[in-house]
């Protein structure tokens, strides 16, 4: 009887902390490798699944726990392929006559410059990695390359279902787990900043939906607190993307699913709006990406944006329904200057965007349009290799190897200047009026005195720059900006480990804690603009949380906050933290618990 051959198959993530317990993340997509090729008896036959590696451990631990392998399978994207590249050269060292095989959206020809990876899969890898096992089988070597291919038919057996995570969750019996759950794939958009869709990847093809209820059903049972659904665009579908709402909210009610993360259609307004109804308390929000504001951005991106009067009525829809939505932009895409930028989040906040805004810098992304040559030279792009982006250790990942990423730095329309104050100016808008500091305040400049966010967000930008204590702190956040954008390192700053998304975040307790300044130095500011209601003072100081205010505060109003009509109003204003618990600043305004609730008062 012939021993069979040990493969091992990694797709090391950084564990999430989410609500104080660790989460790790299910190896999904090599999951999918495993569960495809164990149809085959001549797999099952011959090679044993040793292990699957789904942690950032310290990478001589993980050859400890490996004996005689024969081919390793990796899984690499931008939050692990530095870590991944050290650890198949470690295997390569130990193990000469092993297969290393590279995948994942990250991956094509250029890795073979690394003499210790045998092959590469371009695209989607299930029959690409039965191929290379029967190759290894018949002492052979898999191709070099394998170009991208779709597969004809989602029939691939679940990885859940068939047990192939199984040993992984006995072996860490007190672990809390995060999933990916697929139920088509595809994206018909070919955004030149993204290597989802393309061409190739335009045909978007759908799992069967008695998969998708057994998957949800799996989850059910098992300590899962955390979804993600791998779909680029969830409710492109109507009635099917509905009916797996539905099914997703039945599991999430009868598990232990905290959050659940959708990428939603991008011009599907009633139905995504349906979904998220649905989805209910599990929901983070609607994505609205509009990426750029700018037209000629979105034309050299290949970005077809969401009309701005659609917009407006998601904005609408979201107030009346109370389904949150957030807006996520790019900064340093192509033919965005410092001033469309500017007027491109001040527009979001014209549309109605007061909830949140996400920034993101712009990535190269190693397969997409975007990072070819060709766009390098079209719009003078300039690129900083970048440490842990969007990491998020915790005391479980090991720390010895920085992941990296292209972020542009600048291109023939902004120069790294003019991208580290666009982020500031965000910093500002994210920090002041999306956490509610001066929201009021802007409000009533622009429906009361026809003050625009622009006019207004200007002038306290400058304010700011010239205030002290703000004036410091701001300098200093700039500075972690430059150096970051300059060398691609993070600085220490204000006791935070901070990653290069993040630093938009930064200044959330400071802030907080010398509101009073805050209110103060816009009340100034806008006092220098026109005249002010004393009213809407007292709204604003109230709108945010105070430990030392008691609750509810009723305050009366010559105008409506929703009309902003000059009519009587009566408020009652109350807080959605329990006092009474130790304070955690973090958590309230991650939950947007700064914010008060603010109701009529009927008589």
């Amino acid at each position: 009887m012939s021993t069979k051959h040990n493969i091992y198959l990694f797709q090391p993530q950084h564990a999430v902390e989410f609500r104080k317990e660790i989460n790790y993340w299910i190896p999904y997509s090599v999951g999918c490798l495993w569960s495809y090729a164990s149809q085959f008896t001549e797999i099952t036959d011959n090679f044993h699944l040793a292990g699957l590696i789904f942690r950032r451990e310290d990478p001589a631990v993980v050859l400890s726990r490996m004996e005689n392998p024969v081919y390793c399978g990796f899984s690499a994207y931008t939050w692990n392929s530095q870590y991944c590249l050290v650890l198949a050269e470690m295997i390569k060292k130990q193990w000469p006559n092993c297969i290393i095989q590279f995948g994942g959206p990250n991956t094509n020809g250029k890795w073979l410059k690394h003499n210790f990876i045998d092959s590469i899969v371009a695209g989607e890898g299930e029959e690409k990695f039965v191929e290379s096992l029967l190759a290894i089988q018949a002492n052979k070597e898999p191709p070099l390359l394998s170009q991208k291919q779709r597969l004809q038919q989602l029939d691939i057996p679940s990885p859940y279902t068939t047990g192939v995570f199984d040993q992984i969750m006995l072996d860490n019996p007190g672990a809390i787990w995060s999933v990916t759950i697929e139920t088509n794939r595809g994206c018909p958009y070919a955004c030149t900043f993204c290597d989802w869709g393309g061409v190739t990847y335009s045909k978007i093809k759908k799992f069967e939906l008695e998969r998708i209820r057994q998957d949800l059903e799996w989850m059910v049972t098992r300590p899962v607190s955390y979804l993600v659904l791998g779909d680029a665009n969830f409710g492109i579908f109507k009635q099917r993307d509905l009916e797996i709402a539905h099914m997703i909210r039945s599991a999430a009610d009868r598990g232990r699913l905290d959050s659940i993360n959708i990428n939603y259609a991008k011009n599907s307004t009633d139905v995504v709006f349906e979904i998220a109804k649905i989805i209910g308390p599990y929901s983070r929000g609607i994505t609205v990406s509009v990426q750029s504001m700018n037209t000629d951005t979105l034309s050299a991106v290949n970005r077809e944006n969401l009309d701005v009067n659609n917009i407006a009525k998601m904005m609408a829809i979201s107030e009346n329904t109370n389904v949150s939505t957030y807006t996520e932009v790019i900064l340093g895409l192509p033919l965005e200057t410092l001033e469309s930028w500017k007027q491109g989040l001040a527009e979001l906040l014209e549309l109605g965007q007061h909830k949140s805004i996400d920034v993101w810098f712009a990535q190269l992304l190693e397969n997409s349009e975007l990072s070819q040559d060709i766009s390098r030279r079209k719009y003078g792009i300039s690129a900083i290799n970048a440490s842990d982006y969007t990491a998020s250790y915790n005391t479980s990942d090991y720390k010895g190897i920085d992941e990296q990423i292209e972020l542009i730095s600048s291109t023939n329309t902004m120069s790294t200047t003019d991208i580290v104050e666009g982020s500031m100016y965000a910093w500002m808008i994210i920090n002041f009026h999306v956490t509610g500091y001066t929201q009021y305040l802007s409000k009533y400049a622009r429906y009361k005195k026809n003050i625009s966010y622009r006019k207004f967000y200007d002038n306290l930008f400058e304010k700011i720059k010239n205030t002290e204590p703000f004036k410091e702190y701001f300098t200093q956040v700039q500075h972690v900006l430059q150096h970051y954008l300059t060398t691609g390192k993070m600085l220490e700053f204000d006791n935070h480990n901070q990653t290069g998304h993040t630093i938009h975040h930064l200044g959330g307790l400071f802030i907080y804690q010398n509101r009073q300044l805050v209110y103060k130095m816009s009340q100034q500011m806008l006092a220098e603009l026109t005249d002010v209601d004393p009213g809407v003072i007292s709204l604003q100081e109230f709108g945010i949380l105070d430990q030392n205010q008691q609750y509810p505060v009723r305050l009366n109003l010559d105008f409506d906050i929703k009309t902003w009509q000059d009519v009587q109003c009566r408020y009652i204003i109350n807080s959605s933290v329990d006092l009474d618990d130790k304070f955690d600043f973090y958590a309230n305004r991650r939950k947007g618990l700064l914010k008060n609730t603010i109701e009529v008062l009927n008589d």
